[in-house]
């Protein structure tokens, strides 16, 4: 690979792990928007740190993070395949960690099902799941 080449992944992967914060912020958005809640999303600089919901007495609240985790995780396969594609490593290999992440992330929406436990525990079983989700991943796509 050219020395351009890799600097151009080296700044498509700095860029993505950016977008990939907005990706999920704006799919929670869409969804909580979609299902009534009436969110907004709050932001520090130019980063969003979360999005909230102003009504959470809607119907169809209990569906809105799956649906937020399979948005935000479809858009980041399509951006996943594009980039691989092209045959950007370092790109691809960040686009495929942010994916596990995204997925694995669906494990805490069900910690109210789980009862008590430690914070301690639940880092530990939400890493496990997203390092888990990395390899059946890398399986799949062949990374």
């Amino acid at each position: 690979m050219t020395w351009s080449r890799s600097a151009a992944d080296v700044g498509l992967a700095a860029a993505s792990v950016y977008f990939a914060v907005w990706i999920y912020e704006l799919s929670n958005l869409a969804v909580l928007s979609a299902v009534g809640s009436q969110p907004s999303m709050a932001f520090v600089g130019i980063l969003p740190v979360g999005v909230s919901a102003i009504n959470p007495d809607s119907q169809l609240l209990w569906v809105a993070k799956p649906l937020q985790v399979l948005v935000c995780g479809a858009v980041m396969l399509s951006f996943l395949y594009l980039i691989r594609s092209k045959g950007l490593p370092i790109s691809t290999m960040l686009a495929s960690a942010t994916l596990s992440v995204y997925l694995a992330s669906s494990y805490w929406e069900v910690l109210s099902l789980l009862g008590p436990s430690s914070y301690l525990t639940h880092v530990s079983t939400f890493t496990s799941l997203a390092l888990a989700t990395q390899l059946g991943l890398s399986r799949f796509i062949k990374t």
